[in-house]
């Protein structure tokens, strides 16, 4: 079922001439008019930011993230909880195991 709504423009560019980093940005774009959805939270501010980059010895990646989600209004407790203790941690392993895929 779908709990909230988002509206984004993604970019993706390698904004670094090295060959060892990337770098990606999405950010909401409110330019187009959509359809609001009752019961459903719309996200009308979003923006993220992560860099790639390998590791000194050659084997590994790091990343650097940045989040910002502004859902303009309260959230459901069980939504916070269920971000903070299952969402976000299982986003981060499959980041991991994508990055592993790739050292």
């Amino acid at each position: 079922k779908q709990w909230y709504q988002r509206r984004v423009r993604g970019r993706s560019s390698r904004l670094i001439e090295e060959p060892d980093r990337w770098c990606s940005i999405g950010r909401s774009d409110n330019s187009e008019s959509v359809d609001l959805v009752k019961s459903v939270v719309r996200v009308e501010q979003y923006e993220q930011t992560i860099a790639f980059q390998r590791n000194e010895s050659g084997n590994g990646t790091k990343v650097f993230m940045y989040y910002f989600d502004n859902p303009g209004g309260s959230l459901p407790s069980w939504l916070v909880n269920w971000a903070a203790k299952t969402g976000v941690p299982q986003f981060m392993t499959t980041l991991k195991k994508a990055c592993e895929k790739y050292a």
